[in-house]
Parts: C-alpha cells; sequence; structure tokens
C-alpha cells in the first residue's frame, strides 16, 4: 500500500486528502476541523446534577452545555455539587441536538505517545503493533517513564522502532503541557478553554503521517519548505510542489464524487446503496451488471469481495459511526461468508476508528459497530432539505393538486359571499401542469364565476399559493 498526503490551497482554507495507492480514502477541511471540540480541555464549572441519568451537565462556555458520565469523572461524583469547577476534556462533539460529551479522563497526545495524567499507572500499546519483542521494549520504556502510579501512557503506532530518548523527550514535553493546564486553571474562575491542539497542518502530519507514507504533494512553497524538514526524520519520504491546485493533479475531484452519492459502483459492474438513519447505516450490496462468473455463487463471493473493501474505504471517507448492517449478496458458502468478514476485518485495520464486527446475524446481515469522535462528513458538509425535511421524498402532484383543489373550492364558498371575490391567483410546482390544464382552468372559472390565473413558479413541490381579489 502507497500512502500519499496532499495538501491544497487553491481556496480560502487548506484542504488534505489521504490517498491509499492513488485512491482517496479520507479528506481534511481546515474550516471544518477549526469548528470541533473533541480533544479540547475546558475549565468547566457544573450547571446540574441528574441522579437519574447518572451524569452531570456542564458549562464549557460553548452554545450549550457538556454532558458528564459519573463514571467518565477521576472523583467520587457525590464530592462534586452544582457550582463545583473541574477540568474536562471533550470526548465526542455534540450535535444540533445536545452538547458535547466530556470526561475527566483526560489524554494529551503526540505524535509517538499519548500521556494520561489519570492513567492510574496504566500501559498500552497499539494494536497495530505486532512483535513481541517491540512490545516489551516499548512497555519497559513506559516503565522507566511513568513517575506516579496516577499517570499512564499509551504508545502510539508511529513510535514503534523509534528510540528511547525521542519517546524520553515527548514524555517531557507532554508533561510539560499538563503543568501549564494546572497553572492556568489556577488563574481563572469561569467556564473558558484552556488547551486545544496543535493548528491544522501540525494535527495532520501528526495523526496522517506515519512510515508507510510514501509521498507528501502540495502546491504551496511555504509547506513545500516545511515537508522538506521531514525527511530527516522519514527517509523514504517524497516532497513533491506541483504547480497547479494539487487536488486537481492528484485527480481528487472526480473522487470526491462518492461523498455525495448515495449509490456506489464496483469494478465489477455491483452497485452499493447507502441509507442512513439518525443511529444506523444500512449498505445493500446488488450484483447488478456482474453476470461474468460462471454461477450465482461465483458471482455473488466476487461482488461482496469488491464491496466489503469499498464499505470500509466508505466507513472511513464519510466518517460514518454508530450501529452498521452489510447486507450483502447472499451466499450459501460458509467458506465465502468466514473469508468476507477476514476481508473486512483486514481492511478495518487501517481505519483509527474502533470497530467491532459481531459477524452474520440470522437474516445475514453483517453487524458492525464503528466510534467515533467528530461529526460524520454529511454532517460537516451537508444540511437538511427544507422541502424534504431529510427524508428525500416530495409528495405526489396528484396529492398536492386534490390539496390545493379542495382548499380553493372551501374557500371560493366563503369567501364569494362575504367578499364578491372575482379573480383568484394560484403558484404551484412545475409538476403540477399536467393536472391544472387548461379544461380545468375552465371548469373551476365556470363553477364559480371567476378569472383563474394559474402559473407553475412556485419552488416547493409540497404546497402552492392561493390569492384572492375582489
Amino acid at each position: 500500500m502507497k500512502k500519499s498526503l496532499v495538501f491544497s490551497t487553491y481556496s480560502e482554507e487548506i484542504r488534505v486528502a489521504v490517498l491509499e495507492d492513488n485512491k482517496l480514502m479520507e479528506i481534511f477541511f481546515e474550516d471544518l476541523e477549526a469548528g470541533k471540540l473533541s480533544g479540547k480541555i475546558f475549565l468547566g464549572r457544573i450547571e446540574n446534577v441528574v441522579p437519574a441519568l447518572e451524569s452531570f451537565f456542564v458549562n464549557i462556555g460553548t452554545k450549550k452545555n457538556g454532558f458528564l458520565r459519573f463514571k467518565d469523572t477521576t472523583i467520587d461524583p457525590n464530592s462534586l455539587r452544582r457550582g463545583s469547577f473541574i477540568i474536562v476534556q471533550v470526548k465526542k462533539d455534540g450535535n444540533s441536538r445536545k452538547g458535547p460529551q466530556l470526561t475527566m479522563r483526560i489524554d494529551i497526545p503526540g505524535r509517538y505517545i499519548v500521556y494520561m495524567p489519570f492513567g492510574e499507572n496504566s500501559i498500552g500499546i497499539s494494536k497495530k503493533i505486532y512483535s513481541s519483542n517491540e512490545k516489551d521494549r516499548l512497555r519497559e520504556i513506559g516503565e522507566i517513564l511513568i513517575e506516579t502510579e496516577r499517570e499512564g501512557i499509551i504508545f502510539r503506532t508511529n513510535c514503534e522502532n523509534v528510540d528511547f530518548e525521542t519517546i524520553k523527550n515527548e514524555f517531557i514535553n507532554l508533561k510539560k503541557i499538563w503543568k501549564n493546564i494546572l497553572n492556568d486553571v489556577k488563574k481563572y474562575n469561569k467556564p473558558m478553554l484552556l488547551y486545544e491542539d496543535e493548528d491544522f497542518i501540525q494535527y495532520i502530519l501528526r495523526e496522517k503521517l506515519n512510515n508507510n507514507t510514501y509521498e507528501i504533494i502540495t502546491d504551496d512553497i511555504k509547506l513545500f519548505k516545511e515537508f522538506n524538514n521531514l525527511k530527516n526524520e522519514y527517509f523514504n519520504l517524497k516532497v513533491r510542489k506541483v504547480d497547479i491546485d494539487a487536488f486537481a493533479w492528484a485527480d481528487i475531484y472526480n473522487q470526491l464524487d462518492d461523498l455525495f452519492s448515495r449509490k456506489i459502483e464496483l469494478p465489477s459492474g455491483g452497485i452499493i446503496t447507502i441509507d442512513k438513519t439518525e443511529a444506523l447505516t444500512v449498505f445493500d450490496v446488488d450484483s447488478a451488471g456482474n453476470v461474468l462468473e460462471k454461477n450465482v455463487e461465483n458471482t455473488s463471493f466476487k461482488t461482496n469481495l469488491e464491496a466489503a473493501k469499498e464499505i470500509a474505504r466508505q466507513l472511513r471517507l464519510r466518517n460514518i459511526a454508530g450501529i452498521i448492517l452489510i447486507d450483502f449478496i447472499d451466499m450459501k458458502d460458509n467458506y465465502h461468508k468466514e473469508e468476507i468478514i477476514n476481508i473486512f476485518r483486514e481492511e478495518t485495520l487501517k481505519d483509527k476508528a474502533r470497530i467491532s464486527i459481531s459477524g452474520f446475524t440470522r437474516l445475514g446481515l453483517l453487524e458492525l459497530s464503528r466510534k467515533r469522535t467528530t461529526p460524520s462528513i454529511d454532517a460537516l458538509l451537508f444540511t437538511q432539505c427544507p422541502v424534504c425535511q431529510g427524508t428525500g421524498k416530495i409528495a405526489s402532484p396528484r396529492i398536492v393538486f386534490r390539496k390545493a383543489l379542495k382548499e380553493l373550492e372551501e374557500s371560493l364558498y366563503d369567501l364569494k359571499k362575504k367578499h364578491n371575490i372575482k379573480e383568484v391567483y394560484i403558484s404551484v410546482y412545475h409538476n403540477l401542469s399536467g393536472y391544472f390544464t387548461k379544461e380545468k382552468k375552465k371548469e373551476i372559472e365556470k363553477k364559480f364565476n371567476i378569472i383563474l390565473d394559474i402559473d407553475f413558479n412556485w419552488n416547493d413541490p409540497n404546497s402552492y399559493n392561493i390569492r384572492y381579489r375582489k
């Protein structure tokens, strides 16, 4: 797998794409990342205690109070009262209905390790580090670095084969950040931000640059010079400066269509359909145009293999979380089912979000869950349609026509008597042109002895506008 990072500055914001074998896997927008709260550390004030939910509502100085569960505190929750000030970190961003989820179990990430001031002497090692010798080495380093029983450390994937001094220096720097936070707390007596992550570029480099990255591509000369300094740390890394928009150069704009489409085409001709609810996302796999195999089982298996890889990609690209069901094409061979799970599990190892695969249900659906801390791409890039209210459907023209006709007739019976109405203007969506015909217009005019004007310029297919004049 060849991984590359593409930085485009051909707009008012910096955009970053993560490519694997030239295929778009993740995308980040500077403006959208700036609005996220996840990972930020605040001085919060408890506004309310809700025993029924075993939670606190905490004012952190943002529009909505955060949500802190009793189990996410580092002290006895019974010792906390309304008005108490506490240090909290945003564990998960909120949405339009609820505030962010908080924790008092602070973690401060670096490139190689995560420092946990309340880690309770724990040492964690990335599951993507497979060598038992390397795990033993890192565990020994952790035992040397941890000075108190209260703190803890997590070794990230990037720290594999990194020397002791480099890890030690980062550990010292992260501890200094925590000490500065504690010092700042003494200066303030109101909810406020205490610490936020590095700037956007540094955040991307820390989280996405690793030994698998073979190239960084940018269209900005300043970034090009900055990235060149990384060659000392990543010996096989190439840094390329292009003279046009880097996204256009890397053919990313064409791949961005996958973010907006409900249906994704597979190489063999199969199709994946994606449907999303608030807590559940369903992927439906259809063989569609794939008719090249010798029998149904082989067709199903080949299409499902392609779909498993593509769905794993879509989970990352769209940052989908929650319960996920995949309706693969039915397979009778249990070996094929196990192979699909293995392929899917292998693909999801590239994903930093925690994914739990439950297996196939009795109905033949692959069930899994994915946890994330930040909003999905859908939530960041799209707003609810004001016409269909997010249903993806509009009223049938026949239904709207009957409703408009009924309102028109009921109103005219009353208004003709009281106000001597002589003219009526009705605006409808253009799909009603086959219903409000010339014949229907003449029929209404004759029935009520009025002049009826109809235009088809109304912009809402679910409604209409009727105006009456004397």
